[in-house]
C-alpha cells in the first residue's frame, strides 16, 4: 500500500505545516510594547497607565487573576487617535484583560458613548461597528478581546452562570 503511505506523510506534513501558520499567528497575536506616546518613549507613563489597567482588571474579574501578558496599548486600533484617543486607551483596557461576551458588549457600548460625547456620533457608530465585528476572542489579532491571555482565548463565563450552561 504505498499510495496509502504516501498519503498519510502528505497529511502529517500538512497537519505540522498548519499547526505551524496557527503558532505563529499565535506567537503574533500579543503586543508586546505600547505604539503611541508618551507610553512608546517614557517607561515611567508606561507603568503608571499598566498599573491602572492591572487594577481596573483585578478590581473587574470575579477571581482577580491578571492577563499572562503585560498591558499594552496602540491607542485606536485602525483608526485615527483624534480627541477620543483616552476612549481607546480604556477600552483596550477592558480588552487586554478579556472576560464575558456580556462585558465585551459592555466595554464596546462604553467606547462608543465616549466616543459619541467627545461630539463626534459618526465616528462613534463606525469604531462600535468595528469592534463588534473585529474583536472576537477567537480572532488571532492583536486587538481581540482578552488579547493578554493566550491564544486562542474564549469568552468567560458571565457571572451567575455555570460552565455547563454555557456549552454549545
Amino acid at each position: 500500500m504505498p499510495g496509502r503511505d504516501r498519503a498519510a506523510r502528505v497529511q502529517r506534513a500538512m497537519a505540522k505545516a498548519a499547526v505551524s501558520v496557527l503558532g505563529s499567528l499565535a506567537l503574533g497575536c500579543v503586543p508586546m510594547r505600547h505604539t503611541i506616546d508618551p507610553y512608546d518613549s517614557d517607561p515611567v507613563q508606561a507603568r503608571l497607565l499598566e498599573a491602572r489597567a492591572s487594577a481596573k482588571c483585578a478590581s473587574g474579574r470575579t477571581d482577580g487573576s491578571l492577563p499572562s501578558y503585560g498591558f499594552t496599548t496602540d491607542g485606536c486600533t485602525l483608526w485615527s487617535d483624534g480627541v477620543w484617543r483616552e476612549c481607546c486607551i480604556e477600552h483596550d483596557m477592558a480588552y487586554w484583560c478579556g472576560g464575558s461576551e456580556m462585558a465585551r458588549a459592555e466595554a464596546d457600548g462604553r467606547l462608543r458613548e465616549c466616543v459619541a460625547s467627545a461630539g463626534h456620533p459618526t465616528a462613534a457608530a463606525w469604531m462600535y461597528y468595528g469592534t463588534r465585528l473585529g474583536g472576537s476572542p477567537m480572532s488571532p489579532f492583536s486587538w481581540r478581546w482578552g488579547y493578554g491571555w493566550n491564544w486562542p482565548y474564549r469568552y468567560d463565563p458571565s457571572p451567575g452562570i455555570t460552565q455547563h450552561e454555557i456549552v454549545r
